[in-house]
C-alpha cells in the first residue's frame, strides 16, 4: 500500500484515479480515465463499475481526497480516501 500512498501524494490536486494492486500503481488523469471507460462496450457487465467510477470521479475533491481502483486477485474495488488534517 505504500506505493499507492506515494502515488496519492504525487498527484494531489489532480483529478484522476490511482489504479493499484499489491505490487504496482498507475495514475490516470481525468481525460485518460474517461478514454479508458469509453472502451467498455455498451450494456456490458462492467456497467456498474463504469457508473460507480465515473460518478465518484466527477464528485470527489482532489485536494483532500484520493480516488483509487484496487485489484486484489479477481476482485476490483473503487475506493475513496480522505486526507486528515490536524490543526
Amino acid at each position: 500500500m505504500r506505493h499507492a500512498l506515494q502515488c496519492f501524494q504525487e498527484h494531489r490536486g489532480i483529478r484522476g484515479v490511482t489504479f493499484y494492486d499489491e505490487d504496482r500503481c498507475n495514475f490516470l488523469a481525468w481525460d485518460e480515465v474517461l478514454r479508458f471507460l469509453q472502451g467498455f462496450p455498451p450494456n456490458a457487465a462492467g456497467d456498474e463499475f463504469y457508473e460507480q467510477l465515473s460518478e465518484t470521479l466527477a464528485n470527489y475533491d482532489p485536494d483532500t481526497q484520493y480516488l483509487a481502483v484496487r485489484q486484489h486477485g479477481s476482485k476490483i474495488s473503487v475506493e475513496l480516501f480522505s486526507s486528515v488534517t490536524r490543526g
